[in-house]
């Protein structure tokens, strides 16, 4: 990916991304909304949280398909988005900006950590009836050592919610 833009939401998009060149085009293109140039994902934003929330909601849709791997928590919440097997996307955020991104999901598969602790149902419903794939948190709990060492600068969340797009799961139809 590449980015065109101010470096103050460059920083974000960064935060957000595995891999982004800034001031250079891409396969896709983020552009800062506050410059006149064209690119595939256009950035309105101000924060971290709606960069987020636009770069998940959009790259899968220009891409297509993937996987969306949520670790969902009682304060924070992981998101990853993997495609074809390379992760591109990953974020910490609230329940409202997970709420919003799963939402607006068409195209990616959702993989959601099943635990006693969470509520798999508010977050599946969101999805409009499409199924969802819940993997076992202990199931998944293998790969951490693994991913931990391979990406270093992500958060346990985030590392969880990595692990779950490893997993087959089991699909589930709430509606």
């Amino acid at each position: 990916m590449g980015y065109l833009g101010r470096r103050s939401l460059f920083e974000d998009v960064r935060r957000v991304t595995f891999r982004v060149d800034f001031f250079n085009r891409g396969d896709i293109t983020l552009v800062d909304a506050g410059i006149r140039e064209r690119g595939d994902v256009v950035i309105d934003c101000r924060d971290y949280r709606c960069v987020a929330q636009v770069l998940f909601t959009e790259i899968p849709r220009i891409l297509g398909g993937g996987k969306l791997g949520v670790d969902l928590g009682t304060s924070k919440n992981g998101i990853v988005y993997v495609w074809g097997g390379v992760p591109l996307l990953h974020a910490v955020l609230d329940w409202g900006a997970v709420e919003e991104i799963l939402k607006n999901t068409n195209t990616a598969e959702v993989y959601i950590g099943s635990s006693p602790y969470v509520d798999v149902k508010r977050a599946a419903s969101l999805l409009k009836c499409r199924g969802v794939r819940l993997v076992d948190e202990l199931t998944a709990s293998w790969s951490r050592p693994w991913l931990r060492r391979r990406y270093p600068e992500l958060e346990e969340d985030e590392i969880d919610a990595l692990s779950f797009t490893l997993h087959t799961g089991v699909v589930a139809n709430i509606c």
